[in-house]
Parts: C-alpha cells; sequence; structure tokens
C-alpha cells in the first residue's frame, strides 16, 4: 500500500486546478498504473479516495519478498551471476511493455524491483513515472526535470553546461538506469559516484565506465554494460537489442528463449 497526502485536494476524478503539483502527480500515478497489465509490473488493486481523509491509499498486489537484495554488507553482489540475469531479464520485459505504452518509468533501480515468492520481479513505484499529454506542461519541459534518483541519472539528465544545446530527454534514460541496475547487481556497487550531487552529475557525463575487479563477471556481461551505459542516447542500446544479447540470452533452453523474444505481452 501506497499512502499519499491529499492536503485538501478534491478527489481523483475532478477536474484539476492549475498548477496543483502534488495532485497532478496523484492523478498522473494512476493513470499509469491503470494501463498497466504486465507479468511483470506491480498491480494496482484498489485507489481508497475517501473525501473526508487527508490522505490516498493506493493498494497494490503483494509481492511476498519486497525489494530485492543486491549488495551485501561488505558491499559485495548478493547474489550470483545467473541470478542476477533472471532478474534482469524479467525488468527488460516490464520496461519493453512500459516504452510500448508510451510511459517512461524514470526512477529504475534496485529498490523499486520487487520479488514474488516464485522469484518473478515486477517493477513499482511510478511517482515520478511519465506519459504524454497527462501533464499540464510540455512534455520536453516535463521531462527535463531531474526526477528520481541522482546515482541512476543518464547523462543527458546530468546537463550543466549552458554553451551547449539541451539535449533531448527521452525513454533511453531508462536504458541507462537498467544499465547502472545491472551493474549494482554484478558488482555491488554504482559505476558512477561522488561527494555531492554536483560532482555526480559531472562524472556521469564524463568519466569513463571503469569495472571492479570481479572475475565472475564475464567479457560478455561488460560488453553489455557498455552499450547500456553508452553516454549518448542515439547509440545506447535499444530494448530490442538488448532482449538478443548474447549474455541476456545465455542459459535459456529453445523454448524459454522463443517466450522471453516474444512480444505477445505487449498488447495487453
Amino acid at each position: 500500500m501506497k499512502i499519499m497526502n491529499r492536503t485538501g485536494r478534491p478527489r481523483l476524478g475532478r477536474p484539476l486546478r492549475q498548477g496543483s503539483t502534488q495532485e497532478e502527480k496523484i492523478r498522473r500515478e494512476v493513470a499509469i498504473l491503470k494501463k498497466c497489465n504486465h507479468p511483470h509490473i506491480v498491480r494496482l488493486r484498489e485507489v481508497l479516495d475517501d473525501a473526508s481523509s487527508k490522505k490516498i491509499f493506493l493498494v497494490f498486489e503483494y509481492v511476498e519478498l519486497g525489494e530485492i537484495t543486491w549488495q551485501n554488507d561488505d558491499g559485495s553482489p548478493a547474489m550470483p551471476m545467473d541470478y542476477s540475469r533472471s532478474i534482469f531479464r524479467d525488468v527488460v520485459l516490464g520496461l519493453e511493455y512500459l516504452h510500448y505504452k508510451g510511459i517512461i518509468h524514470r526512477d529504475i533501480k534496485p529498490a523499486n524491483l520487487l520479488m514474488t515468492k516464485e522469484g518473478v520481479v515486477k517493477i513499482s513505484d511510478f511517482g515520478v513515472s511519465f506519459i504524454s499529454g497527462l501533464s499540464g506542461e510540455d512534455d520536453e519541459f516535463e521531462l527535463a526535470k531531474t526526477a528520481g534518483t541522482p546515482a541512476f541519472f543518464a547523462p543527458e539528465l546530468c546537463y550543466n553546461n549552458p554553451d551547449l544545446p539541451r539535449p533531448q530527454i527521452t525513454n533511453k534514460i531508462d536504458i541507462w538506469a537498467l544499465g547502472v541496475t545491472l551493474f549494482c547487481l554484478l558488482f555491488g556497487r554504482c559505476p558512477f559516484t561522488a561527494d555531492n550531487e554536483f560532482e555526480l552529475f559531472n562524472v556521469i557525463a564524463t568519466d569513463p565506465l571503469v569495472f571492479p575487479e570481479n572475475p565472475n563477471v564475464p567479457e560478455s556481461a561488460k560488453n553489455l554494460l557498455r552499450n547500456l551505459l553508452e553516454k549518448d542516447p542515439e547509440k545506447r542500446m535499444s530494448i530490442a537489442e538488448i532482449k538478443r544479447h548474447p549474455w541476456v540470452l545465455d542459459g535459456l533452453n529453445p523454448i524459454q528463449k522463443e517466450h522471453f523474444l516474444s512480444e505477445e505481452l505487449l498488447s495487453r
């Protein structure tokens, strides 16, 4: 369940007052969730919206194991590579569906990945997600806002040079965050770190990708990460390319591979 402050705003479904940011955020999240019907997206079950209450309650399906654990206390990765690969595949399928629906999640990270007792991973928390037409603001202006978690921001969100044209923000920011998430799963740390947010933005935008020592991570996984964490969004991998990468497909039998590469779930 997610509890959100109403702070005196009218019930969902009624016309929005211009500039009511919190209400617009709630409306956008609910609208996006209602569009989603996919095994790797957490399901919204009910919206409890009592006009006499200061709170709005979003009731979700129960995902038994909660957030995935990706880092041990000593900073090492918390799971074997094959397990990380299975999680990654689930997130890829969920993202493929969101992008097909015109939704940009904007906050893909391990903390927003929930696991069922069967080991199925679901993308959660659509509080900063975007879909065209729901905001009263211009889409490009809305997408240029730095919503989400800074360590997972794509370089195009770390724009800090007024002498250069502002880069266009697309769903490729989710691909970058997916790459950061995979890096976390495989190495137990984020690829880019700094002492403060300003420095972090500069590091993300300019520093090369460096892999920590881990003999368990093969070159094929590093190749995938280089293409996910490509600083130029035009050159960054697409979902279709990710799905066919050798490391992603490794270990799948022919039936599993056919199911993974299928697009039948997109029509839901």
